[in-house]
């Protein structure tokens, strides 16, 4: 013992005091700063050596160790103790970084795997690719880093050079099944109105998945898949039509495809209660038939209530022969609700045609003259003023999904120009006889005077320039940048241009005159500009802007209330009769006042002659005013504010009564048997009298449902109208019936007020049959129209197509097992 030298620390004799000094004091270990490289490692070595395996030390005058003073022998530590000291070694080795094969991993952990003696690994996490690499405890070597860390690196370049999915972190959407590729083919073709070549261009199926491509359809496979899909959904939404307990209303409008086909679309409206929060206004395209067949309908024959449609007369002769067919709750015209958009439309036209011009016939040659700048000769302009002057011509709504490069576009006159809105309707012809209304069919007109701010030709030559300067800024680029200069110049809110006055075109005119007024200034000093502006006869002054301003005032109720009525689920019959009052006020106002020249006064007159004739159409339907009945913030209390008369308020009240009774009144419930046969005492005396005395205070007057109802205080939220079919979806979660006008205020309330959903899928109909598919036939056609739109609803499930197919085959195994068994 006294010739052996302790690798660390003085040594000292036995008994000496300063030997248990540097027991409970030690000197802290050499720093390694001060020594030369080579023994700044050999120390550190000594330091770990010393530190990881403790030393035993008797204290003076001890013959025997004490185990709570001293530490634990190398055989004493445990296994789970050990695995921590080489967890702690292998840290501090990785944080010195003696070797840069550390720099890629990242701390290292203990590991679950042993080695042969049966002791826990030490794990080093790669910063690459995150896999942990575990290396003994005795094991200070670091080839199985380097390996590793040289493999990693290699296959990170290969895979910046061609990159996937998953090396972009992208999670897998599983396995493809090639069943559903021709269902996805099928719905891929019919939304967008693509030709069925388009899935077999090369291009398109470079970018396909290997399985896919292998299981691509045809061109023929695909129209069969589009006609099996097709009866599929009819016949899963017959079912759910079938077992709906409320009303469904059907929205029906005519249409001849570019190709020639008489076409019927049909909308079902209904009131779809699938839980208490997805409780929802639906339309959905039901069917697309060709005018020369039939469609039964027998399974909607107990449920419809009413037929929206436009104003037509055809239309009129339709509804004559469904009513032949005696459906249940469908008597005919009083069933019969008039497409409110289309009313809106013949209003605004009626009164801007006095400011028109008859249409006329276009030369067969129609050339037109260029001007020195590149654009039009602004007199072919003055041929088709009058045709210009249309306020709400229908044009379906067309998004850009639904167009498609080189097909279904039309002439110039329907491009957009960026003004934002897709409130247009399709075109119609409309044979109604109030379309030939004029100032000559109305009494006591305004007498015009020549010193009035305009007169009625006036007008006509006022929007003629309109549009001339519509034009010069449509076909001169020049021009158009010179007139957008001196907008910025003059401080013109943006858009600086001027919108198009065109027939096919949603609220052309009054979006015209709005554009004119917000570039007023601009106007009148880049019109006399000598090589952009106009020429002289075309230039426009304050008593133009007048016109501009007085128009605008009376057409803007018309846009407001379009705006309300094409927002989808919105316009509800409860409504109409309000609207129609609002217009009626506000062009009885116009022309009772001194506001307007009496051009615009008499223009007011024709269209309100129009508005009160449409006004009495709406007593042919006792759906208008049972709607306002059943409104919680109307009831009865509307027509006395509006001044109806008593005999037409007592009116309203019976024909909500007598439908009330006739289908929703609860049946009376039958006494059991044992009560019938208890007697009762005759009342005596008082008692006798309180009968007659409840009577005489109103008792019993209010027991009928419909009369508490009417007693009932109006629902009013902000001191606004609340939403009808939201206040009664509560009174039924709440489990009040209001002895069954629950169920007739949401049957009725529920009632489309528009057929605007009909003509939008028509505008679909003109892209899908576009210039290179006019072979398609009207089979193919109406039902690939059909299919189109029960894919945008979410009615065709996944795997549908290959099911029908299964019972398809199914089915003709069955036939020929029968067959079999017969013979």
């Amino acid at each position: 013992m006294s010739g052996r030298r302790s690798p660390v620390g003085p040594q000292y004799p036995i008994g000496d005091h300063r030997l248990l000094q540097h027991i409970q004091h030690p000197p802290p270990p050499p720093t390694p700063l001060a020594m030369p490289r080579r023994k700044r490692q050999k120390a550190s070595a000594a330091i770990l050596t010393s530190s990881s395996q403790p030393r035993r030390i008797m204290q003076t005058g001890s013959s025997e160790p004490n185990d709570g003073d001293l530490p634990p022998t190398e055989k004493r530590i445990s296994p789970r103790l050990r695995a921590a000291f080489s967890h702690q070694k292998a840290t501090r080795v990785a944080a010195n970084a003696l070797s840069s094969s550390y720099k890629s991993y990242m701390p290292p952990e203990l590991s679950d795997q042993r080695d042969k003696q049966g002791k826990r690994m030490i794990a080093y996490p790669c910063k690459l690719c995150g896999t942990r690499i575990s290396r003994p405890t005795s094991d200070s070597s670091c080839g199985n880093l380097n390996r590793h860390v040289a493999t990693c690196w290699m296959k990170q370049s290969e895979s910046n050079k061609n990159q996937t999915l998953v090396g972009l972190g992208i999670k897998g959407t599983g396995d493809i099944n090639p069943r559903e590729v021709n269902q996805l083919c099928a719905i891929w073709c019919a939304e967008a109105a693509r030709p069925f070549s388009a899935l077999i261009e090369a291009s398109h199926k470079a970018l396909l998945h290997p399985t896919i491509r292998r299981a691509l359809p045809g061109r023929q496979t695909i129209s069969t898949d589009i006609h099996m899909l097709y009866s599929a959904v009819q016949k899963n939404y017959k079912t759910v039509l079938e077992t709906h307990t409320g009303a469904l209303y059907l929205g029906v409008d005519a249409w001849q495809s570019p190709n020639g086909f008489d076409i019927l679309g049909t909308v079902v409206y209904r009131f779809a209660e699938a839980n208490s929060v997805g409780s929802r206004l639906e339309a959905i395209p039901l069917d697309f038939i060709r005018l020369s067949q039939s469609h039964t309908g027998e399974y909607l024959a107990h449920s419809i209530c009413g037929i929206v449609s436009d104003n037509a007369s055809n239309n009129k002769v339709m509804v004559s022969e469904l009513k032949k067919k005696k459906w249940a709750r469908f008597k005919g015209e009083p069933q019969w609700i008039r497409c409110f958009a289309h009313v809106l439309n013949l209003i605004a036209q009626s009164i801007l045609r006095p400011f028109g011009t008859p249409k006329k016939s276009k030369a067969k040659n129609d050339t037109r003259s260029m001007a020195p700048d590149g654009s039009e000769d602004l007199s072919s302009e003055d041929e088709d003023a009058g045709q210009q002057i249309v306020l709400h011509s229908r044009g379906a709504s067309k998004s850009s999904s639904d167009s498609e490069d080189g097909d279904g576009t039309d002439d110039g006159d329907e491009t957009d120009d960026g003004d934002g809105t897709d409130d247009r309707l399709a075109p119609e012809e409309d044979n109604d006889e109030t379309e030939s209304l004029t100032l000559d069919d109305i009494e006591n007109a305004s007498d015009e005077d020549e010193s009035d701010a305009y007169t009625t030709s006036g007008c006509k030559e006022t929007l003629a320039k309109f549009r001339a300067i519509t034009k010069k800024l449509r076909y001169s680029p020049n021009s158009k940048a010179e007139f957008r200069k001196v907008c910025r110049k003059k401080g013109c809110r943006t858009p600086h241009t001027i919108e198009r006055d065109v027939r096919t075109r949603w609220n052309s005119t009054n979006a015209q005159l709005i554009s004119i007024i917000r570039c007023e200034e601009a106007i009148l000093e880049w019109q006399r500009h000598k090589r952009h502006g106009v020429d002289r006869k075309y230039y426009v002054d304050q008593s133009d802007f007048k016109l501009a301003h007085d128009l605008t005032e009376v057409l803007n109720p018309f846009y407001e209330i379009t705006l309300q009525i094409s927002i989808y689920g919105s316009a509800r019959l409860s409504e109409i009769v309000i609207f129609i009052d609002q217009i009626t006020e506000h062009l009885s106002t116009a022309i009772s006042g001194t506001k307007y020249p009496p051009a615009l006064r008499n223009a007011c007159r024709v269209g309100l002659k129009l508005t009160n004739k449409y006004y009495s159409l709406t007593d042919t339907s006792p759906l208008y005013r049972i709607a306002i009945v059943l409104h919680p913030s109307f009831r009865d209390e509307y027509f006395k504010l509006a001044n109806w008369e008593p005999e037409w308020i007592s009116e309203a009240i019976r024909l909500t009564r007598d439908m009330w009774i006739s289908t929703y009144k609860p049946k009376p419930i039958e006494p059991r048997a044992s009560s019938a046969v208890v007697s009762k005492r005759p009342k005596t005396g008082m008692l006798a009298g309180l009968g007659g005395a409840a009577a005489a205070r109103g008792g019993q007057g209010l027991s009928d449902p419909l009369d508490i109802w009417l007693a009932g205080g109006l629902i009013l939220k902000d001191n606004e109208p609340v939403n009808p079919l939201k206040w009664w979806l509560q009174q039924k979660r709440s489990g009040n019936t209001h002895g069954g006008l629950l169920q007739m205020a949401l049957d009725v309330l529920s009632c489309p007020a528009t057929s605007v959903d009909v003509e939008r899928a028509f505008s679909f109909g003109r892209n899908y049959v576009s210039s290179k598919r006019h072979s398609l036939s009207a089979r193919s056609l109406s039902r690939g129209m059909a299919v189109a739109f029960y894919s945008k609803n979410g009615m065709i499930e996944e795997g549908m197509l290959a099911k029908w197919k299964d019972d398809i085959q199914t089915e003709k195994k069955c036939k020929r097992k029968a067959i079999v068994v017969e013979d």
